[in-house]
């Protein structure tokens, strides 16, 4: 499935699959969002796929969000078809959420 990313409710709904080749495209978008925004929201619920590199460009997301002093959450842990890709990467972005990460 193509991937594709709808903002509802002000939670960006990403959806299809998240590939090495469209990860970074991903992680821009989302830069340039949170120039636009304080705080954004990410739900990776409805993903059908994740590669590890996918995990390491969302990392870098969040460094690129704290160095700006902005927030970023992600949603949608219980997702089965992407753990694969965090266990992989030995980074789980829904830690962050919680816990607040550092560099």
């Amino acid at each position: 499935m193509a991937l594709s990313i709808k903002e509802k409710n002000g939670i960006f709904e990403v959806n299809g699959n998240l590939s090495a080749s469209n990860s970074y495209q991903v992680r821009k978008y989302f830069e340039v969002m949170l120039e636009m925004k304080k705080q954004i929201k990410i739900c990776l619920a409805n993903l059908d796929s994740m590669v590890i590199r996918s995990v390491f460009e969302m990392r870098a997301l969040i460094l690129y969000a704290l160095r700006r002093g902005r927030l970023i959450n992600f949603i949608g842990e219980q997702n089965g078809k992407i753990r694969g890709a965090f266990l992989g990467a030995g980074f789980n972005p829904f830690i962050y959420e919680n816990s607040g990460f550092q560099n």
